[in-house]
């Protein structure tokens, strides 16, 4: 393959104290020849992948599977005051549309319809409705560059109260109970351009309606990208949640009743080694906390007392299963649980009395987003009202289904999604050996009566970072390699959270390796079962998955014969120079400019890895030309170095997406971006796509 002249230009470059050369630094930037160079790869990725003869054939099915998921209509409905507030993409447009209704079925009235806003760009809403239903906060990112702006509007009349706050990347915002204000995080416009090199600083603002937008920040000094302020039901305390890692309540402040203005702030609960996730119920903090228990145990914590622990009384105490969350309905916790990697939610009174279960469909997953995926840093399993949660339930063969469950009558409703399944698959788990003896759990999923008698093409997906449990998901386009004959491994390897605090802490930092030699375990043991063989076997991540994926490849290039790297890092040594991706992960990976860091970040830095006179396998790059948080020149870096240093026939392909971020893109690019990297998969594993 005639890969597009890469000019080697040596740069000086120091890491860990090292000064050496990098040849590829200069791709780095966005100058015209690197965009030129950037275009000539993506074009040359886009022929070899749409040359594939089946590829025709393989976007119709998978258009046609991702009809099925109803995937334009999967947006959790809220309730806000005697409103419900929901999103959909209708059919035939490619952006949402956000809309308000009286019942949790409808009928659905227009708020904002991005389509109508967009100029061809794609654009994402992050939406806050009012606590009573009648004012509607959001902001508004384009085409996912992360810069959003933030408005208020009046919903019924669509009047603007507030037009932009002078702060980039305004966060989402916290509503004061009587709707008079709230608050929300910000970069310090003070600090500077925050788009520059350097550390992002996060202030907590407060805007009162009908005033000015604030420039002072409120006088929290917040070492974290992620925090947000939750405020009591009765409006008399505020916390102010902090990390994204190991979330905790680190500030309180009581409210004024009558103003309800900030009094001033105080330090509530800051032990780092733990998470903390509650709310506030009377006058103590009712929390999921690792703290005594690595999976997780539920306590109440006193207002007025938090570090005393003789003070806190435990409502649930740990076990084999991990709590993830704790949400206050009525005077009612439901609190969200996985067992063996499957979602149990359970209903408690406010001393922890279980009082019943919510019936789930199967044994999948539940998360408020439709999709299996929990973030136990950050995201809570249900959303919840005044007497009833609402959640999205998939499964492997069920597509993602919003249900609608009434805590009194034990009702369970499905308000949206097709409850598709997929007949004639069956899933089982199989277990392999890490290299330091831990048990590591992979799914499989594959037609059944598929004849296993030779080595399938096989394709196993895995994250495995930042305490993220990534559970049972409905399969949609990769319906479309299962029924072509593959096998689907899904593997929970460390550095997730399917398996609790331990699981998360062994496979992160100086431990990040044990990630890595989890997913060599998991293909061996296929190899070593017959179910594939390494030139039928490829692997697929992204984001933290893509750097995985860059790992896999370059430390065991013998294992695989195609390899997907979706928005990944892959010179761990330079994530600095991005402030919103070094934010994020510096606190999981480590500081390259620390040199104890340095040196582990360096035995597996995908790009610093890449070894000349290696037969690479098959590798797909894919990365998004806006993301702030993944940045292209990873990718661009990687695939030169490769291109160049591979001895083997298979190609190296780099797949740049214009006006795409770290998502945030239209609905077309979304189903374009399936069926390419699926198309790559099945062309090299030869899988043919014989129905359309």
């Amino acid at each position: 393959m005639r890969y597009p002249d890469t000019p080697v230009r040596p740069e000086r470059n120091e890491i860990g104290g090292q000064v050496f050369d990098d040849p590829y630094q200069w791709l780095e930037d966005g100058g015209q020849d690197v965009l030129a160079w950037q275009e000539a790869q993506d074009e040359l990725a886009r022929s070899h992948i749409h040359g594939w003869p089946d590829h025709e054939r393989l976007a119709a099915r998978v258009g046609e599977l991702v009809e099925q998921m109803d995937a334009r209509n999967l947006v959790v409905p809220v309730r806000y005051g005697p409103r419900w507030f929901s999103g959909r993409i209708p059919e035939g447009r490619e952006l949402m549309v956000y809309e308000v209704s009286d019942a949790p079925t409808g009928p659905w009235r227009t708020v904002i319809d991005l389509n109508e806003l967009s100029d061809g760009t794609p654009l994402r809403i992050a939406p806050q409705p009012s606590p009573d239903g009648s004012l509607l906060a959001y902001s508004l990112d384009a085409a996912g560059r992360e810069l959003p702006e933030l408005k208020v509007i009046e919903i019924d009349t669509g009047k603007v109260l507030l037009d932009g706050v002078p702060q980039q990347r305004p966060g989402l915002v916290t509503w004061l109970p009587d709707g008079d204000g709230f608050f929300y995080l910000a970069d310090d416009h003070r600090t500077g351009d925050a788009t520059a090199a350097g550390p992002l600083r996060r202030r907590l603002f407060f805007h009162r309606l009908g005033e000015a937008p604030p420039t002072e920040p409120e006088p929290l000094d917040i070492p974290y990208l992620y925090a947000v302020p939750r405020i009591s039901r009765d409006g008399r305390w505020a916390v102010l949640q902090v990390d994204h890692l190991r979330p905790r309540p680190h500030f309180l402040a009581r409210l004024d009743g009558s103003g309800q203005e900030p009094r001033g702030w105080r330090e509530f609960v800051t032990d780092a080694e733990h998470l903390y996730k509650g709310v506030i119920v009377g006058d103590a903090y009712v929390a999921v906390t690792t703290a005594g228990a690595p999976r997780g145990r539920l306590v109440r914590i006193p207002l007025d007392r938090p570090g005393d622990r003789d003070a806190w009384t435990e409502l649930v105490p740990g076990g084999d299963a991990v709590l993830t969350g704790v949400t206050l309905v009525g005077d009612r916790l439901v609190l969200g649980e996985l067992v063996d990697t499957v979602s149990r939610v359970r209903i408690l009174d406010l001393d922890g009395k279980e009082l019943g279960e919510v019936p789930l469909p199967g044994q999948g997953s539940v998360s408020s987003i439709a999709q299996g995926v929990v973030a136990l840093g950050v995201m809570d399993q249900v959303v919840g009202c005044e007497d009833a949660i609402t959640f999205g339930y998939t499964s492997y063969t069920q597509s993602p289904t919003v249900y609608h469950y009434e805590l009194e009558s034990g009702a369970l409703t499905a308000l949206q999604g097709g409850r598709h399944t997929l007949p004639g698959l069956v899933t089982s788990r199989v277990w392999a050996t890490s290299k330091d003896g831990t048990r590591v759990p992979c799914t499989l999923v594959h037609r059944a009566g598929l004849d296993r008698a030779e080595p399938r093409p096989t394709l196993i997906h895995a994250y495995g970072g930042f305490n993220i449990a990534e559970l049972a998901s409905y399969l949609g386009p990769l319906a479309a390699f299962v029924e072509a004959g593959g096998v689907y491994a899904h593997a929970h390897v460390r550095g997730g959270g399917e398996f609790g605090l331990e699981w998360w802490e062994a496979g992160r930092l100086h431990a990040k390796q044990n990630t890595f030699d989890d997913l060599y375990a998991v293909a061996e043991r296929l190899i070593a079962d017959g179910v594939t063989a390494p030139d039928r076997l490829a692997f697929q991540g992204a984001s933290n998955g893509g750097m995985l994926a860059g790992v896999a490849a370059t430390q065991r290039p013998d294992l695989w014969r195609a390899v997907v790297c979706g928005a990944p890092k892959l010179d761990l040594m330079r994530v600095a120079r991005d402030p919103v991706g070094a934010a994020a992960t510096i606190p999981e990976y480590g500081n390259p400019a620390d040199p104890a860091d340095a040196s582990v970040l360096m035995a597996y830095s995908p790009y610093h890895n890449v070894r000349s006179g290696t037969a690479y396998p098959a590798i797909l790059l894919e990365a998004g030309a806006n993301d702030p948080r993944c940045p292209a020149w990873h990718s661009r870096k990687f695939a030169a170095r490769t291109q160049a240093a591979t001895t083997g026939s298979h190609p190296v392909l780099l797949r740049v997406w214009s006006d795409a971020g770290h998502g945030g893109t239209s609905w077309s690019t979304v189903v374009a971006q399936q069926t390419d990297w699926l198309a790559f998969v099945m062309r090299e594993l030869g899988l043919r796509q014989t129905v359309s």
